[in-house]
């Protein structure tokens, strides 16, 4: 066995029994498990906890913030780690994420394609509940199946309507995540809940990419989703036919394909988002027994709540409530009472636990002195697939002891695993190529 050495890559040569030659490239990891200092200043209107970790998880917290001053730090880390923001808004004022990053090369937030944010949809809004690094690490899982999105760039450093950051160059971009789901003319950046918290996340190997060239992530472009016992296999077999497809010095692009979205292929622009309707479940509400039924400020009522699929061509995967608040009609700024079984509180005070819906109430929990509302189950409430055209029920059971008579709304959060769309399609494309004589 005789070594080649050339740059950070070494060619090792092994006669097999054939006679024949294989070659092996193996990669100097050296410098991929070397550790690296980075300086960092951001801030993140309104809240804040800093990780670093690997593609999989959150491994170590840096810092965290509650204010909306900026803050610097030096941290450790090497070319196959994250630097993970994870970051909450309290629904009002305005949201942004404003960070300049120092290695070796300078990276400002929002002008470098790597930074990617993942949205929950679990709603934190003050500073005193904070997502656990295990709620964290949880919902790191579901954004491995290609559910990480690309960051909204907001106004650069002293632009308004944000504050100027003297600590921060003003090339500094603010990032947000856009639901989609508030169409004012500030958005995303204008206070509101957009399935927040959010996970960003930007790689080391950005920072230093002399030192980082050869290194790549464990679970770069890999689907986790993915379970077949062939996976391993096929993806090696991909790998070995992306090079030498590139390898090729002519390339055509079929005739029908759409040439807006169809791009260079195994490049960063071949991905872009398909602008898709939302796709919901409808959902009912059923109670009373008889015409002449009312609830009153002291009553025990069954409910039963039923969601329903009207599609038929498509699936409703793992369809799970995940919370019910009971809200005074009215809304915004307005007391709520909690669903939690036994919410017995004060007026006066006010319990610091995170709310998630998807409407963008503002306002806070409390509940009222002696005035209990309690409705059970009031979260996980697991109604499963729901098929094309399929409707499922659970039962609720309503206790109402010295209520406030007035109008509420009752609120439910639910998330759905997958949507899988069930839709048969078939096409033609051409690729025009010229023969000449030999």
């Amino acid at each position: 066995m005789q070594p080649q050495q050339g740059g950070n890559r070494k060619a090792f040569f092994i006669e097999n029994r054939v006679g024949n030659f294989e070659i092996i490239i193996m990669k100097d990891t050296k410098n991929c498990s070397e550790t690296r200092y980075f300086k960092a200043t951001y801030s993140c209107d309104n809240y804040s906890d800093i990780y670093i970790g690997d593609c999989n998880e959150v491994q170590r917290k840096i810092t965290e913030n509650s204010t909306l001053e900026a803050v610097s730090f030096e941290a450790k880390a090497t070319c196959n780690e994250y630097l993970y923001f994870v970051c909450w808004s309290d629904d009002g004022g305005l949201n942004g994420l404003l960070a300049e990053l120092h290695g070796s090369n300078t990276v400002f937030s929002g002008t470098h394609a790597k930074w990617e944010v993942f949205a929950t949809g679990i709603n934190f809004r003050d500073h005193i509940t904070r997502p656990s690094e295990k709620l964290v690490n949880a919902e790191l899982k579901k954004a491995h199946c290609k559910k990480w999105k690309a960051v909204t760039k907001g106004p650069n450093n002293g632009k308004r309507p944000f504050r100027t950051y003297k600590e921060i160059d003003t090339a500094a971009h603010f990032i947000w995540f856009d639901s989609g789901k508030d169409s004012s003319q500030g958005a995303p950046f204008q206070g509101f809940n957009h399935d927040e918290f959010l996970i960003f996340r930007f790689p080391i190997s950005e920072l230093f990419t002399k030192e980082c060239h050869d290194c790549k992530h464990d679970c770069e472009c890999v689907d986790d989703c993915h379970c077949s016992v062939c996976a391993e296999t096929i993806e090696e077999e991909r790998k070995v036919l992306k090079t030498e497809a590139l390898s090729k010095t002519f390339l055509i692009k079929g005739k029908e394909n759409n040439s807006r979205r169809c791009k260079t292929p195994y490049s960063e622009e071949t991905c872009s988002m398909l602008d898709l309707p939302t796709l919901e479940p409808c959902f009912y509400l059923h109670w009373g027994d008889g015409k002449r039924d009312q609830l009153e400020t002291n009553d025990s009522e069954v409910l039963y709540i039923t969601a329903c699929n009207p599609y038929g061509n498509l699936r409703f995967r793992g369809l799970t409530i995940t919370n019910i608040s009971i809200v005074p009609k009215g809304g915004r700024g307005n007391t709520i009472i909690s669903g939690t079984a036994s919410a017995t509180v004060s007026q006066s005070v006010d319990i610091q636990t995170p709310i998630r819906t998807l409407e963008k109430e503002n306002a806070t929990i409390v509940s009222q002195l002696n005035n209990t509302i309690q409705l059970i189950p009031n979260r996980l409430i697991q109604l499963g697939d729901l098929c094309g055209c399929a409707c499922a029920s659970q039962a609720l059971h309503l206790s109402l002891q010295n209520a406030k008579p007035q109008d509420y709304e009752i609120l439910v959060d639910y998330c759905i695993d997958q949507i899988e769309i069930n839709q048969d399609n078939t096409g033609k494309t051409r690729f025009p190529i010229t023969v000449i004589k030999s």
